[in-house]
């Protein structure tokens, strides 16, 4: 659906020209929830205005459905942006209006539609979001959960076909965080919408997002499945995040910590399998012992997964009999070390 192509973006203070993203080359799936993570100032919140040109990009492309959003005129523009929903951090309500007016407020920007319609709409929206009783409150008497479910509801006002989040969960406690990830889950999967959305926080991008892209200093350090980033980081940032989400020590660090003298393997479960009794099924079958040092058993979206950090008690020749062990059973298994 999005083709990014080469986009940069520079910001001037005090005279001096400032890069915030630098040549970013991704593509966005149709149907797909995509996640951009970095820490702050790493360029996510200036990547996700430029898909809907609220920051024009100083150079490359933005292709949606293959037109280049960038050489759109006025009026183009305006109509791609009423097919493009937003959710904002701090919700961007307006304070002076009720909730039922603040989600039909897009609709009549667009003068298409009869008041019956717009009443219609703004039943059905507050409906999905669970907020029918909450019609005539205003959002000064809202929660800040509610207050961002409203802010879903005007978004999706317009039958969006891709919805933008801005660091949508981030002024929300872990609960409400939670329920809003489960709402956007149900609105990607039951409508097939197009979602992009920036987090600084690694449990949203397992918990909500198909594959995900990684910032660092305005450049994409990595990307990919988020099953692949997130479970075999590659780049140093990732990898950071990544320990620092699950509370992974550094196998090194690890090794030294408890004074180990074996060899350890990092062994990843994908699926079913995670369920399973592997390791004792191998530790009979090939009579070597394991030594659990630290893992994790979770689920990234609807994939369950495992990952495991194990000490071998047996010699280098029992470390390649258990690794092809793994292997037939297509398990990823990576030897850290001793």
């Amino acid at each position: 659906m999005i083709d990014i192509e080469g986009v940069s973006k520079h910001y001037v203070v005090d005279g001096n020209p400032i890069p915030a993203i630098s040549d970013i080359n991704l593509r966005i799936e149709p149907g797909e929830v995509f996640g951009i993570i970095g820490a702050s100032g790493a360029g996510k919140s200036t990547l996700i205005r430029t898909l809907n040109l609220l920051e024009r990009p100083d150079a490359g492309r933005i292709l949606v459905d293959g037109s280049d959003i960038t050489a759109f005129s006025k009026e183009e523009l305006l109509a791609y942006r009423r097919t493009t929903g937003m959710i904002f951090q701090h919700f961007n309500l307006l304070g002076a209006k009720t909730v039922g007016d603040n989600v039909r407020f897009p609709l009549k920007l667009t003068g298409k539609y009869t008041e019956a319609e717009m009443d219609a709409r703004v039943d059905e929206l507050l409906d999905l979001v669970e907020l029918k009783d909450h019609r005539d409150k205003y959002p000064a008497q809202l929660s800040g959960g509610q207050k961002q479910r409203v802010g879903i509801a005007r978004a999706l006002a317009n039958h969006p076909k891709l919805l933008l989040c801005d660091e949508a969960t981030s002024a929300l406690d872990p609960q409400t965080t939670q329920a809003i990830l489960r709402l956007l889950r149900d609105i990607n999967q039951r409508f097939g919408l197009t979602i992009v959305l920036i987090t600084h926080e690694m449990d949203v991008i397992r918990a909500v997002c198909d594959r995900v892209a990684v910032l660092d200093k305005g450049r994409v350090a990595e990307h990919g499945l988020v099953t692949d980033v997130l479970l075999h980081p590659k780049h140093p940032v990732t990898r950071a995040m990544v320990r620092e989400s699950s509370h992974h020590e550094e196998s090194a660090d690890l090794a030294s910590t408890l004074g180990l003298s074996g060899l350890l393997l990092r062994v990843t479960f994908l699926g079913e399998i995670t369920y399973q009794p592997v390791l004792e099924r191998i530790a009979v079958k090939l009579g070597v012992s394991f030594s659990i040092l630290e893992g994790v058993i979770g689920r990234i979206k609807d994939t369950p997964y495992g990952q495991l950090t194990v000490q071998v008690m047996g010699s280098a020749e029992d470390v390649e009999r258990v690794e092809a062990a793994f292997a037939e059973q297509s398990i990823h298994c990576e030897v850290l070390g001793s």
